[in-house]
């Protein structure tokens, strides 16, 4: 899985018994192939991802994975990454806090857990880009 450049981190945060895998891929071409060499290893259907910026595969795993995102170098404004985060807290929800996040049929192309995720994306630019552009945001890491 190491080919393309990509960089796989193990994101865990204080107090959770889980954790979500993050591929960093140099560019939104290679981050496409990482996602289907992904996707064969694991016998995962291979989703459509000519235009996709980055992707959540929610995972159910025994060691307490509950997800893989796949992020690309040339994509990584706020809102992308706010959108795709949406998805992994959402995979959390399901698999790790078993709260029912049914949002979609997974076969509408657009379903709602993707309306969500873009609305989400929209906000978050939105106010991210009103505090940067008026001084308030002192520096790009993220803290809480």
């Amino acid at each position: 899985m190491g080919t393309l450049q990509t960089k796989m981190y193990k994101v865990e945060r204080a107090g959770w018994t889980s954790y979500f895998d993050l591929f960093v891929s140099p560019s939104a071409k290679a981050m496409r192939a990482y996602i289907k060499k992904y996707f064969e290893a694991h016998n995962f259907l291979i989703p459509r991802v000519d235009d996709t910026l980055g992707l959540v595969q929610p995972i159910q795993s025994k060691d307490g994975m509950f997800a893989a995102c796949f992020l690309n170098e040339n994509n990584l404004g706020v809102g992308t990454v706010a959108h795709e985060c949406l998805h992994i807290a959402m995979a959390h929800e399901r698999f790790v806090s078993r709260f029912g996040m049914d949002y979609g049929d997974g076969d509408s192309g657009l379903d709602d857990e993707e309306r969500l995720a873009y609305l989400l994306t929209d906000t978050v630019s939105g106010v991210y880009n009103v505090l940067y552009d008026n001084g308030h945001i002192k520096s790009k890491r993220i803290s809480f």
